[in-house]
């Protein structure tokens, strides 16, 4: 048989990193990790191995798939065959399974029946499959057994947020598209034509007018059928089970849609909601990996990558995943593997990011797929001047929107006045024994969410509602939540403007409008629920880069709409947040980028939109937000490339290894204080494809924010040229140093490097680069040892 391995020492700080920090969340635990033993386990704690009860797990054989023995024999420059890396697969997998069943009888339930549920090859060696728990550690005695994982439930990554869209709008993703400048590459003639997309996720309606055209095929490793259809409402209606789970999922879907709209919408529906995303032109298939609720397996996950390489996929997008900040996990390794392969891999980075650093999670944590945090897009806000006469006294007031209503034209309040009347709090029992018609509720912000104060003054029959902030000094109430029909105009004040009227409000009080302007809102902020890194053993830049996630409007089934809408597309459109919704904009512009240039490897794509990426509006550390916000027209554009090679971890022969990352961030991984003085190196190849040559001045700059340490203080520093020259059409080498004392504080580093083009100081790259360093001992670890892993305290 072929055997081919990464022969790297793995290098991880004693104690198995938990000293990265505390926050931690379910990392496995390596059951029975004996030196001498073929396989390990990678099981939860709570997994009785002495049960008898049917378990599910995934068992990884030692030879290596197929597309990565090829990938890797390319690598090392040996030779290797199509054909003799799929019979070495197909020898291992004979083995396996003569040891299985010569030990197993799957026709008497007494003998230790098995069913198995999935067989990989191409991108991942090994089976799923099902059987009792007490006859797994002798499975771990097999010859071609390296490792076990539990077949954990895998859970698209649930929007933060969702609205109904009632709107006319341009026929494009309302706001992010063309604040990209994507609408601008496709006049340019890039839309992704020629390019394969995979959606791996809860489906996709393909009869919607928007994807009808472009979607070309997968498959559904749910119901194992070629019909990756969502569950629709009539599923349900069949089904018997409950319309909502106790997470609040319904059994229907629509997540899947959303993605693939935002990929490869056409903008072709007869509908005024109508939008194109990001590669209209890109073939779309489907692989269903999660079912009914939004969940799934990780057999099936598995399955669907594999497949989707088999497909000849060019991306593939995974808006799915666990909140185990974890490089090894199952769906890491197969993501990881089918990067190895060829295909660029794009996944979001998770939704936990309120609860801080540490909490990205798998597979986002893998090493070779492209991270995507969320970020917002700006709005423009509409603001009214406003008078009112209190008695006898007259005040102003600037009035900024909270909420409007697809039934008012706003322009319409212009020079209008209307009664004025306080209702506190806007609670229900507010508004009783108030005659509300035509009138504007004033009322205090507090107790009530914002939509339940419109709800509320909407039930009531006013005309509008006015909510001032109860928080001095703060400005106006920090929320806008959109359009609907479900709202009234509904309008914020700032407290001391607020709060100067409610001490005058009387009977017969009223409020006149003045001129209709707008407010532009920040854009280029990280959304607080987006997930930060760094990652779990090696302290890694994840996510590597983020993409727009807030409010981003995309399609979705006609049930959406509700029941009496199904199989009419005109109103089946719905804005999400969540980087769910990020990381499908970075793997449409993936496959623009790919139309441009079809050289381009995976890692090369990740590496250029990191490169370009644009700085964030706010301060934010390099595990929060990698590189930045991606910007496509520079992706595609920029004829400078900037990449270092960094160890990232992967499972292979022996378990653990170290996979080469080729990517445009600067990771030091752990380092330790313990010998002494912090020297360490690492080197970025520069390559300039244009035709004449550049030259860079060069600067250093840490990131002392949110959870990252100040440099100076404990005199670290980051040693490299002040400039650089490439010539072109050439790579130069550039050394980067990472010098600290030994009384360096332990704890997170990182900023990033700055290269300014001399001749024009636009052309800006900038490469993140980050640290832990610990107090504790290095252990060298050789390939052929297992990690044992604990797991980190919550």
């Amino acid at each position: 048989m072929h055997r081919t391995s990464f022969s790297k020492p793995v290098s991880l700080v004693a104690l198995s990193l938990c000293m990265v920090g505390s926050s931690f969340t379910g990392s496995p635990t390596l059951v029975k990790a004996e030196q001498d033993k073929s396989a390990t386990l990678l099981l939860p704690d709570d997994f009785d191995l002495s049960s008898n009860e049917d378990v599910s797990i995934i068992v990884e054989l030692e030879e290596l798939p197929q597309k990565v023995a090829l990938a890797v024999a390319e690598e090392e420059g040996t030779s290797l065959s199509e054909e003799d890396a799929q019979q070495a697969v197909d020898e291992s997998q004979e083995i396996f399974m003569n040891e299985l069943n010569e030990s197993v009888n799957p026709t008497s339930r007494s003998a230790n029946p098995f069913t198995i549920e999935h067989t990989y090859t191409t991108i991942f060696n090994g089976v799923a499959l099902t059987l009792p728990a007490n006859k797994i550690a002798e499975l771990a005695e097999y010859d071609e057994v390296k490792a076990i994982y539990n077949d954990e439930i895998v859970e698209l990554i649930k929007p933060i947020e969702e609205k109904s869209v009632d709107e006319p709008i341009e026929a494009l993703m309302a706001d992010s598209i063309p604040y990209l400048g994507v609408n601008d590459l496709h006049i340019d003639g890039f839309t992704g034509e020629g390019i394969k997309i995979g959606v791996l996720d809860t489906g996709v309606d393909y009869n919607h007018p928007d994807l009808k055209s472009v979607y070309k095929g997968g498959y559904d490793f749910v119901d194992n059928d070629d019909d990756p259809m969502e569950a629709t409402y009539e599923d349900w209606q069949a089904s018997g089970l409950p319309e909502f789970n106790a997470n609040g999922s319904s059994y229907y879907t629509s997540h899947g849609t959303h993605v693939a709209g935002t990929t490869n919408g056409t903008g072709e529906n007869d509908s005024e909601y109508a939008v194109t995303g990001v590669a209209p032109d890109a073939d779309l298939y489907a692989y269903r990996v999660l079912g009914p609720y939004g969940s799934g397996a990780t057999s099936g996950v598995i399955a669907g990558i594999e497949q989707s390489v088999v497909d000849g996929m060019d991306v593939i997008n995974l808006s799915l995943g666990s909140a185990t900040n974890n490089p090894i996990a199952p769906t890491g390794i197969a993501t990881n593997n089918a990067v190895l392969a060829g295909v660029t891999v794009v996944t979001s980075a998770g939704n936990s990011g309120r609860s801080g650093l540490y909490t990205i999670g798998a597979p986002g944590s893998a090493a070779l797929p492209i991270s995507v945090g969320a970020s917002n897009v700006p709005l423009t806000i509409p603001e009214f001047s406003s008078s009112y006469s209190l008695g006898e006294e007259q005040l102003n007031g600037d009035l900024r929107l909270i909420a409007e209503s697809y039934e008012t034209n706003l322009e319409e309040f212009t020079d209008e006045s209307f009664e004025l009347v306080d209702v506190g709090l806007a609670r229900v029992q507010d508004f009783a024994d108030k005659e509300m018609d035509g009138k504007i509720a004033y009322s205090v912000r507090g107790e009530l969410a914002f939509v339940d104060k419109i709800a509320n003054a909407k039930a009531s029959g006013a005309a509008g509602i006015i909510i001032y902030n109860n928080l001095p000094g703060t400005g106006h109430n920090p929320v806008y939540v959109g359009a609907s029909r479900a709202y009234i105009p509904s309008f914020s004040l700032t407290y001391e403007q607020g709060k100067a009227i409610a001490d005058l409000l009387q009977e017969g009080s009223t409020i006149t409008f003045g001129d209709l302007s707008g407010t532009v809102t920040t854009g280029d902020l990280l959304a607080d629920f987006s997930s930060r890194g760094p990652v779990n053993y090696t302290a890694a830049i994840k996510p590597e880069v983020v993409a727009p996630g807030v409010d981003v409007l995309s399609a979705v089934p006609s049930y959406i709409a509700g029941p009496e809408y199904i199989g009419d597309y005109e109103f089946s459109y719905r804005r999400s947040s969540g980087t769910s919704m990020a990381s499908p904009h970075v793997a449409g512009i993936a496959a623009l980028m790919l139309q441009a240039d079809a050289s381009l490897t995976p890692a090369e794509i990740k590496t250029k939109l990191m490169n370009t990426a644009d700085r964030m509006s706010a301060d934010y550390n390099v595990f929060e937000v990698g590189a930045g916000r991606v910007n496509p027209v520079a992706a595609i554009e920029s004829t400078m490339m900037f990449q270092s090679t960094m160890d990232g971890l992967h499972v292979e022969d022996s378990l653990l290894t170290l996979v080469p990352d080729k990517t445009g961030a600067v990771s030091f991984g752990p380092v330790s204080t313990q010998p002494g003085n912090i020297r360490e190196r690492h080197s970025l190849r520069i390559t300039n494809s244009g035709p004449e040559a550049k030259s860079f001045s060069v600067n250093v700059s840490f990131e002392a924010v949110n959870g990252t340490l100040p440099a100076a203080a404990s005199g670290m520093v980051l040693q490299t040229n002040s400039s650089i020259t490439v010539p072109a059409g050439q790579t130069i080498t550039n050394n980067a140093f990472l010098v600290s004392p030994k009384t360096t504080t332990q704890g997170l580093y990182g900023g990033y490097i700055i290269y300014t083009n001399k001749a024009d100081q636009s052309e800006v790259y900038r490469v993140p680069f980050g640290t832990y360093v610990s107090q504790e001992a290095i252990a060298d670890l050789p390939i052929g040892s297992p990690v044992i892993a604990s797991n980190p305290a919550s």
